[in-house]
């Protein structure tokens, strides 16, 4: 190889190491939106980076803020500038994008987009939620729910008069049912799961793990299974289901430790004054 062979592919390597650098550098843009929710009765959110948080609030309209952090250039005239779409059809909302993968060179850089989603929706709808690398959480939303992601964690907090179902691969699943259960399926591999009902659930439990310890603040009649990791009770009943399943993680089913009102003084009676002499 000659000196001008090297000193050409010497300068194509620090080119492209600079193209690297700039590709790397990333943007934060803010996009909000609104619609009204009188028709609407499913939402359904597929992202591949990023995590979703949902809360209730009003009945009246669905609102929602994603934090878009990206190597591409926002599209001006586009819908969200081009970094996700949204989609109403019928009684259904869908939020989100499909998987990517962008190439640079001989370096593949994969998806080069995070898009973190924070909605605020009516109680009653029913959510479908899914990610692969992010957090899923929710607030108060009463509707059907399932929460499925790969690497991350899942909390739901619900009055509880629907059916749950929440799975994920890599972190832990809490689950807080508020005012009554209607029955859940919560999954995971690598993490603890936790449940906490309400004390008058009527509920047939069927919990699974390997590696970790089983723990229930409700008085059960536990049903073990020879040769495995796999116990099952019922309580008040056995009326709805409740699925545990983990690998490497302990199981908690806990009780809703309402705050008891206090109960105010007595007050003392008063002494009746001494009635008016008569003239």
């Amino acid at each position: 190889m000659n000196v001008r062979s090297r000193v050409i592919y010497s300068l194509s390597a620090t080119l492209l190491l600079a193209g690297c650098g700039a590709v790397m550098e990333r943007r934060v843009t803010n996009i909000d939106r609104k619609w009204p929710a009188g028709a609407i009765r499913h939402i359904e959110v597929r992202e591949i980076d990023g995590a979703i948080n949902i809360e209730a609030g009003s009945g009246d309209e669905i609102t929602m803020n994603a934090t878009v952090r990206s190597r591409r250039k926002p599209k001006d005239g586009v819908e969200n500038l081009g970094y996700f779409t949204t989609e109403l059809n019928g009684d259904t909302l869908t939020i989100g994008r499909r998987n990517e993968h962008q190439g640079f060179f001989l370096f593949r850089i994969g998806n080069d987009t995070r898009v973190d989603y924070e909605l605020h929706v009516p109680p009653s709808v029913a959510l479908d939620l899914r990610t692969v690398n992010g957090r899923i959480a929710t607030s108060g939303v009463d509707g059907e729910m399932r929460a499925v992601t790969v690497n991350g964690r899942v909390n739901i907090e619900t009055p509880g008069s629907s059916e749950v179902e929440a799975h994920t691969v890599n972190g832990r699943i809490e689950a807080h049912f508020e005012k009554s259960f209607q029955g859940a399926t919560l999954k995971t591999v690598n993490g603890n799961v936790t449940a906490v009902l309400p004390l008058s659930a009527s509920f047939s439990g069927d919990f699974s793990q390997v590696n970790g310890d089983i723990e229930a603040a409700f008085p059960l009649n536990i049903h073990s299974h020879p040769g495995s990791r796999r116990v099952s009770g019922e309580v008040n009943g056995g009326r709805y289901e409740l699925r545990i399943t983990t690998v490497n993680g302990d199981i908690k089913i806990d009780t809703s430790k309402s705050a008891v009102p206090p109960v105010p003084p007595a007050v003392p009676a008063q002494p009746t004054p001494p009635a008016p002499p008569i003239t």
